[in-house]
């Protein structure tokens, strides 16, 4: 009698314990739940932008080109420390991102440390170069690299001229052009925005220096 109420009093203890075991597992499961904030990757506002790959032209040579080195994921909201990134999906021969050259160029330099009328952080300005596939047009490295001096722009040309990076974003025209937060999450993109120009979403967005 006395050895069946032991086994009883040890199958409780362990029934007992087991059950902490998992209310503790499944309570750790709860706080990581409450606490983590995954990031999906896409190109909608909020979402962390998704890679940018191949060559790239700064002027002297073209170059395997590093994306997420312009990004630093701990980044917190409101510190101007952290350099931004815009980045123009365009074609040398798409007549509007001819227009539009002159006017990136100059946004690039407003919006740079070595403009001492610019409080806030670097923003970094690229170009992803694609071809559109429009009967007769074509586009090789070397247009990319007149284009780029024919404007006097000083920031990298991407070649995506096979339409990788294009496809990978979803993007249906150029040009097209996206603000990215320095810990890679889209802050603003012209499709969404489609009555204000990016210059004017760096200067509402990106936090500057108290005057």
């Amino acid at each position: 009698m006395k050895i069946d109420v032991i086994e009883d009093e040890n199958a409780a203890a362990v029934g007992n314990a087991l059950i902490k075991v998992m209310s503790l597992f499944f309570i750790g499961i709860m706080i990581i739940a409450f606490t983590a904030n995954p990031v999906s990757v896409g190109t909608n506002e909020g979402q962390r932008a998704p890679d940018i790959e191949g060559k790239y032209y700064n002027g002297s040579g073209w170059t395997e080109f590093d994306f997420s080195s312009y990004f630093n994921t701990s980044w917190q909201e409101g510190d101007v420390s952290g350099q931004w990134v815009v980045i123009e999906f365009m074609d040398t021969d798409c007549p509007y991102c001819q227009q539009t050259a002159d006017e990136y160029g100059q946004f690039a330099n407003t919006f740079s440390v070595n403009n001492p009328d610019w409080n806030g952080p670097h923003v970094n300005f690229l170009a992803s170069a694609t071809e559109l596939d429009i009967q007769g047009h074509e586009t090789d490295r070397a247009e990319i690299e007149k284009f780029r001096s024919d404007y006097n722009h000083n920031f990298p040309y991407i070649d995506d001229i096979d339409q990788d990076n294009m496809k990978e974003w979803g993007i249906p025209g150029t040009p097209n052009y996206f603000l990215i937060q320095p810990d890679g999450i889209i802050a603003w993109s012209s499709s969404e925005h489609q009555d204000e120009k990016v210059n004017d979403a760096i200067v509402r967005l990106v936090p500057r220096e108290s005057a």
